[in-house]
């Protein structure tokens, strides 16, 4: 195997380890925590993040990007820090503000003091930005997956032990702060870049070698986190927060794959092209590679939500919150081509395509906001249905053609070959949902296993030939 696909795996091998430990861990804490705290709990701090969520998307600013597409050297990192304290205390600042107008927003007081103490955590991350991305750079995935499975230990059992003395959402908030801490004293500590200001010239030296990447990735992921998130405002504001603690519970199993596959590869995906760029590597070839191995390790999932999402919510959270159970075949059907599609905005700041990664998401945003718009006047389940429609049938669609062929400049043939089956087949299953069709979904799922197995069969057979020869 090439020595692009066997660096790329042993570093997800490595990092994976800790990330699937720790989320393995925060999974199963779930289900304890579930059984404590109520849906109006965590549809309280779903009523918050929409808005917090939001400014998050500015925490970051296309900085790490930068740090890690950059060939400069550490003063040119360390001023990065300065820029990242700056953003910070700005983003800090600005949750302050925001805080009543939320509790105006959703008429409702208690959100007032959750909100404010979220805000440090802007603060604290900000501390913690341009070490993180050095890391990454550094292919130091070892010791970032370290710093997550002791963050995720900490959280979980933060939140265990506040939840049963009664904090109730309060056991949701506090833990944030701990970890934003723990993850700037560590990150610092391995990387030693300082906490020197710099003169005021220098920074506007920095911010000139990065805005042009800033600007395009925090146009594109202002726009995209509401295709993501004005379904959470639209529930919170027309249903209340216990309609949007369900909301959020199935949301988070459509999240859970992506933070656990695309998240994971994207972590390393990007400076692992970066430097195969720099050796004159095929970004292509190998970027098929990548997404055929993202489409097996996504697709038992996807199976899972649409057969037995009844079984699963009552394994999971218990009766309570069954009607979950409903939305997860239509959550289930997006997880496969959402892993996939994900991936494609770290091949596009690496080909230096910032604009065309900006508008990628402007018009995704369209589709997906006027879906959820129009399904949360109809009903929750309406919502999960309009969204995973538009996302197949328009959002992947435009993808294929602006992103894949005109900004990445694929091989129109060999995007046509991969993308269209999967496209098709997944709209032919929704339609089978929508309608309540049992045969059909049964026979178009079988249909959709063969294809995947066909599909990637050279890709499984290089990794069980990689994972035999390390053994």
């Amino acid at each position: 195997m090439p020595s692009f696909k066997r660096s790329l795996f042993k570093n997800i091998l490595i990092s994976g380890g800790y990330t699937y430990l720790a989320q393995g861990i925060s999974f199963l804490s779930s289900i304890v925590v579930s059984r404590i705290l109520s849906p109006e709990d965590y549809g309280i701090i779903g009523l918050i993040t929409v808005f917090t969520g939001f400014i998050i998307v500015f925490s970051d600013g296309g900085l790490s990007f930068a740090l890690i597409r950059s060939d400069y050297g550490r003063t040119y990192q360390r001023v990065l820090t300065n820029l990242s304290w700056l953003l910070g205390m700005a983003l800090f600042l600005i949750t302050l503000l925001m805080a009543y107008p939320i509790t105006i927003f959703y008429k409702n007081p208690s959100l007032l003091y959750p909100t404010i103490v979220l805000s440090i955590t802007f603060l604290i991350r900000g501390l913690s930005l341009a070490q993180g991305a050095l890391l990454a750079k550094q292919l130091k995935f070892g010791f970032l997956g370290k710093v997550t499975l002791i963050c995720m230990v900490v959280t979980v059992l933060t939140t265990i032990v506040m939840a049963y003395l009664g904090a109730k959402y309060w056991s949701l908030v506090i833990p944030q702060i701990f970890t934003a801490i723990i993850t700037a004293i560590m990150y610092e500590k391995e990387v030693r870049l300082g906490f020197k200001i710099f003169p005021m010239a220098y920074i506007k030296v920095g911010f000139k070698h990065t805005k042009k990447l800033v600007f395009s990735v925090l146009g594109f992921n202002a726009i995209n986190y509401w295709s993501r998130n004005a379904d959470n405002m639209v529930v919170g504001k027309l249903y209340g927060a216990s309609e949007l603690g369900i909301y959020n519970r199935a949301y988070s199993l459509l999240l859970l794959p992506l933070s656990l596959i695309t998240g994971l590869f994207s972590t390393v995906l990007f400076p692992s092209m970066k430097k195969l760029k720099a050796e004159g590597g095929d970004i292509e070839l190998e970027y098929y590679f990548v997404l055929r191995i993202i489409g097996f390790l996504s697709y038992p999932l996807v199976i899972l939500f649409i057969l037995l999402p009844e079984h699963l919510v009552m394994l999971l959270w218990g009766r309570s919150w069954l009607q979950v159970a409903t939305l997860l075949p239509y959550f289930g059907l997006l997880i496969f081509t959402q892993t996939l599609l994900s991936t494609a905005g770290s091949i596009l700041i690496l080909k230096e395509k910032e604009r065309e990664f900006m508008i990628s998401g402007w018009v995704t945003a369209f589709f997906l906001v006027t879906a959820i718009v129009m399904g949360g006047f109809i009903s929750l389940k309406a919502i999960a249905q309009f969204y995973s429609f538009s996302f197949i049938v328009f959002v992947l669609i435009f993808q294929v053609f602006y992103t894949f062929i005109n900004s990445l400049e694929f091989n129109k043939n060999k995007v046509f070959v991969f993308w269209i089956p999967k496209i098709v087949i997944s709209l032919l299953i929704w339609i089978s949902l929508y309608f309540n069709i049992l045969l059909a979904k049964n026979l178009l799922l079988i249909v959709f296993t063969v294809y995947m197995l066909f599909d990637g069969r050279r890709e499984i057979g290089k990794v069980i030939s990689l994972i035999k020869s390390k053994l």
